[in-house]
């Protein structure tokens, strides 16, 4: 039989809005909905018909906690956005070199919950990359990355739109991993061989994605090195990682980064009293 009663919200921060999932007590999404933190209560209403409990992530008022510790605490943070009581999972952070997640951590939380016996390092690509080492259900310490943002600024400033060439993506993680320090020579030489030469938009698009990749594994070899890793993401990007992370002979497990979100929301629903 089809679940037809919301049981309670999912909300994910998302820049300035939240997206918002009608979840039933089996863990099925019954709606979907956005909402800006001021129209909250309306969202919530018009989306489920009444007010159940809202369970959210990523939002900066949750906080934050200090690593090593678990992803997901035994406590949720009560906050009131605009007149809706939330529960909110507090983001992490780290001290030395200073670090902050707020939204990876759930994912992280809902893939341990599946995969308890994990142990290596779990890479979750975003508007800021989070590369975490994980060790006895803990994120031990972790690293992040504005790669993503920064080479499609890039794309968008050269022009580049669409296509692909993976050996043009492989040479150029591959030089730029033995090379990292000359990232933005590469960059204007690739612009200049487009202007001198006709480069074709895919080689050029999969160039520039293979240098800033190659620059950020170089970067983080301390975290996948000899480690086992899984990428935890949706998409493109997410594809683009892998990709990168399988060239230096560490095929990497996958999870939807969709999926281990909610399912990390659903475990923090789970310490709502009923």
């Amino acid at each position: 039989m089809a679940e037809t009663a919301t049981d309670w919200v999912a909300a994910i921060a998302e820049g300035a809005d939240l997206r918002l999932m009608a979840m039933g007590a089996g863990g099925t999404v019954l709606a979907t909905g956005r909402a800006a933190p001021e129209a909250l209560r309306r969202g919530v209403a018009e989306l489920t018909g009444a007010l159940p409990p809202v369970v959210a992530c990523g939002l900066a008022q949750a906080g934050l906690r200090k690593v090593p510790c678990r992803p997901l605490d035994d406590t949720l943070v009560q906050r009131t956005v605009h007149g809706v009581q939330l529960a909110a999972i507090p983001g992490l952070a780290q001290e030395s070199p200073a670090h902050v997640m707020q939204g990876p951590e759930t994912a992280i939380a809902g893939f341990l919950a599946l995969n308890p016996k994990f142990d290596g390092v779990l890479c979750l690509p975003g508007e800021t990359t989070v590369w975490a080492h994980i060790s006895a259900e803990e994120v031990v310490s972790f690293v992040g990355f504005l790669t993503v943002p920064l080479a499609r600024t890039t794309a968008r400033l050269l022009g580049l739109d669409g296509g692909w060439d993976a050996a043009a993506f492989s040479d150029a993680l591959s030089d730029m991993m033995a090379k990292p320090e000359r990232l933005a020579e590469r960059l204007a030489s690739l612009r200049a061989e487009a202007q001198l030469r006709g480069l074709p938009e895919g080689t050029a698009r999969a160039r520039l994605w293979g240098g800033f990749l190659g620059a950020e594994l170089a970067a983080a070899r301390p975290y996948w090195l000899g480690q086992q890793v899984a990428v935890i993401g949706t998409g493109e990007i997410a594809q683009h990682y892998t990709a990168a992370i399988a060239a230096q002979g560490l095929p990497p497990a996958e999870a939807d980064g969709a999926a281990m979100r909610l399912h990390g929301l659903g475990q923090a629903r789970l310490l709502l009293k009923p």
